[in-house]
């Protein structure tokens, strides 16, 4: 129970109704080079295991379960949604288009950022899925000189992804 407790005292601030730390599990296929490297706060995070230690950014991807978005709030919700990311900047969002991943519907948005705090250009693809439940934020990034090398892996794994 005492290690319990501090993920109970953290579910509020996860957004997440109590019961939904069990229902939020999924699957995603790891990779040569693609590795779980944590999970925390809500967030699974896949980084590039043959990236040198000292790069600016590396290849990764971001997962997190979120609150059901209603069909009504879907239009543009990734949009709105993209900005308030830390790990990126977006001078300019190209609208969303519309994905069917894992048998959800979704929507995904290709961009350009910043890489933040490191100031480094990157690549980044962002899906939202919709499910009745719950959504899926699913996020790859990489640097935007090694991107053309490293997306047909990232995407493996993003269409890889199976909600629990």
């Amino acid at each position: 129970m005492r290690r319990l407790l501090p993920v109970l005292l953290l579910l509020p601030l996860l957004g997440l109704p109590a019961g939904a730390l069990a229902q939020a599990r999924f699957s995603l296929p790891e990779t040569g080079r693609m590795r779980v490297v944590t999970r925390a706060l809500g967030w699974t995070v896949l980084r590039d295991s043959a990236a040198p230690a000292d790069a600016a950014e590396t290849a990764m991807i971001l997962i997190r379960a979120q609150r059901p978005v209603p069909p009504a709030a879907r239009p543009g919700h990734l949009g709105r949604l993209l900005p308030g990311l830390r790990p990126f900047h977006f001078a300019r969002l190209p609208a969303e288009g519309e994905i069917r991943l894992a048998g959800l519907p979704g929507q995904v948005i290709e961009a350009p950022a910043t890489g933040q705090p490191s100031g480094a250009p990157v690549r980044v693809r962002a899906i939202c899925l919709f499910g009745r439940e719950r959504s899926w934020l699913l996020v790859a990034s990489a640097p935007a000189g090694e991107w053309p090398a490293l997306e047909p892996e990232l995407a493996r794994v993003l269409e890889g992804f199976r909600p629990g």
